[in-house]
């Protein structure tokens, strides 16, 4: 039997939210999957920002984001970094529709399941306290 990669279970080291990245963890309880774009310039930042990198700009609007991408790298964990972790586990860079990176794991697959460029979307677990984390599954809807 293959094994399935799964999300993460509660008690794992959580994300510390701050000012700036409360409306992503907010979205996030909301099951929506958010980012930010600046109204100056059009940059994405990489990170939660109050400042533009690219402009200066502080106009930096937070946007609903379809919550679909691609696969663009992956590791599969066989060795947790903390106990808390159940392996295997595949933390992945997703390319999103909007043009922006995600950091996130896949799950809803076999580890040998995964490709580059496989079509992903955003779904949301649990982590803990009120922080709902943004994991990535194969989007068999994309595939039709």
């Amino acid at each position: 039997m293959r094994k399935r990669l799964g999300p993460q279970p509660e008690g794992i080291p959580l994300p510390e939210p701050d000012r700036v990245s409360a409306p992503y963890w907010e979205a996030g309880r909301a099951g929506r999957l958010t980012y930010q774009r600046c109204a100056g310039c059009g940059a994405l930042p990489r990170l939660p920002s109050s400042i533009c990198g690219a402009c200066g700009s502080r106009d930096l609007a937070w946007l609903d984001s379809s919550g679909r991408g691609t696969l663009y790298s992956w590791t599969v964990v066989w060795r947790p970094q903390h106990p808390s972790f159940r392996v295997p586990y595949a933390p992945a860079v997703m390319a999103v529709e909007e043009g922006w990176w995600l950091m996130t794991a896949v799950i809803g697959c076999a580890p040998e399941d995964l490709v580059a460029d496989l079509a992903l979307r955003v779904v949301f677990h649990r982590a803990g306290g009120d922080v709902w984390l943004p994991y990535a599954e194969p989007d068999g809807a994309a595939a039709r």
